[in-house]
């Protein structure tokens, strides 16, 4: 059966509060309001300006970001380690994000670069992600840790058909 992940499974996933979440989710709502616009030529903005409110949203994730490492750094030494780790994925993340939307820009306006060049952080931000899922529940805490016995494969003899 299908399971749709929740907003706090898919926040927690990508590393972000359901806050950050939901900021980007509006943004980019506001984004695609204004991009058919621009097509249509209703409002005479720079493709800048289009993409701004991506912009001011992954502004606020790495401000936010910073606060948590700051916080978790001098007042809580024993989460350090988890701390360095979520601003590493939020910064990578965010700097790729923030490159596609330079490149993209870039291409609408001028058609400086091609469409392949634009989407190669793309590529990078999904093979990221994919790596992410992977050791996502060991880092979310969902793991079920097993016994080295569990773990190890049994090998069966002749003798001992193999259960």
């Amino acid at each position: 059966m299908l399971r749709v992940l929740s907003l706090t499974e898919v926040a927690e996933w990508l590393g972000v509060s359901p806050f950050e979440l939901s900021l980007q989710l509006f943004s980019l709502l506001v984004t695609s309001i204004l991009i058919p616009m621009k097509l249509e030529e209703d409002i005479t903005v720079t493709w800048w300006t289009v993409l701004a409110p991506i912009w001011i949203t992954n502004g606020m994730w790495i401000y936010f970001r910073l606060i948590i490492y700051l916080r978790l750094h001098f007042h809580y030494t024993s989460r350090r380690h988890r701390g360095i780790l979520k601003f590493f994925w939020i910064i990578s993340f965010t700097a790729l994000l923030i490159s596609f939307e330079m490149l993209l820009c870039q291409h609408l306006e001028h058609s400086k670069y091609t469409l392949t060049t634009v989407f190669i952080p793309v590529f990078i931000v999904l093979g990221l992600l994919l790596i992410r899922s992977c050791i996502y529940p060991k880092i979310s805490g969902n793991y079920e840790a097993r016994p080295p016995a569990a773990r190890t494969m049994r090998l069966c003899t002749p003798s001992q058909p193999h259960e």
